[in-house]
């Protein structure tokens, strides 16, 4: 099983997750445990995971360890919700929706804020597997190359996690899309800016119409909150595919732009001397 490699009893697990029901096992938690598993392997490896996991627990517990158990914790019981709120209806115990989406987002934000800082530490650590793993070894061929510069172009709140999740985004984006343009744009320092700035809107609007809102930074999801409109229903989806329409078409205006700026560039760039008739031309005029 996935959780009793990390947490020593229930009782442990229960320390990072809070409210779980005392009758739960590791067994009965152990499907949505392997989901939540698969998941996290996705942006840190198997085998980071298991580094991680193989750290030994001390008084003074190893903030990366502390960070994972979290983490794996609260997604877990994210994910086992939908099973728990059906074994309730069948006892006939009323769960309200409202209930289980506000429980869910919950446990969700300790699941990013919990991820956000295990990364965090991963890229301080001198973990050699993390070094080599997937993810990281893309952030080469980025042209914004960390959290902390996307930030300052598009707020994300500086979310490790979100820059990760975004990291094959990015990389679509520029093979696809921006690849000729930036190599124009080469020795042009405003030029560079400007493309970078259209390569955060396209990633953010391809974000929003490829993962889930739940997904996004505070300072994103903000932008969805309203008690009129409920989780999934058709008024928020046409309202993240507005907004994800608005950033393509600002990106495509900063492309126009930084082609004219370097199309400007180049035809300034003429030897005079050429541009005029030499007698020697032999070329006349008539009237």
């Amino acid at each position: 099983m996935i959780l009793d490699k990390l947490f020593a009893s229930i009782a442990d697990l229960r320390n990072y997750v809070p409210d779980l029901e005392a009758n739960k096992t590791f067994a009965s938690l152990n499907a949505s445990a392997v989901s939540a598993y698969k998941q996290i392997c996705i942006i840190i490896s198997k085998e980071v995971y298991k580094t991680i996991s193989e750290i030994e627990d001390t008084p003074e517990p190893d903030e990366k360890k502390e960070a994972l158990k979290t983490a794996i914790a609260n997604l877990t019981i994210s994910k086992q919700l939908v099973f728990d709120t059906i074994n309730r209806r069948k006892n006939n115990i009323e769960v309200y929706k409202y209930e289980l989406e506000e429980m869910k987002r919950n446990y969700q934000a300790s699941y990013y804020d919990a991820m956000d800082t295990l990364i965090s530490l991963l890229n301080e650590s001198d973990i050699n597997a993390w070094k080599t793993s997937t993810y990281y070894k893309l952030i080469d061929s980025l042209k914004i190359k960390n959290a902390q510069d996307f930030d300052a172009i598009y707020p994300i709140d500086q979310s490790y996690l979100f820059f990760f999740r975004c990291i094959p985004l990015q990389k679509e984006v520029i093979d696809e899309k921006m690849e000729g343009i930036f190599s124009r744009a080469i020795n042009n320092e405003s030029a560079t800016a400007l493309l970078n700035r259209a390569l955060a809107k396209y990633v953010i609007s391809k974000a929003l119409r490829r993962f889930d809102i739940l997904e996004f930074p505070e300072v994103i999801r903000g932008l969805f909150k309203d008690s009129k409109i409920q989780r999934y229903g058709t008024q928020e989806q046409e309202q993240i595919l507005r907004i994800a329409d608005s950033l393509d078409d600002e990106a495509d205006n900063l492309i126009k732009d930084v082609d004219v700026m370097l199309t400007d560039d180049t035809a300034t760039n003429i030897v005079t001397q050429t541009s005029f008739n030499q007698p020697d031309d032999k070329i006349f005029l008539m009237p």
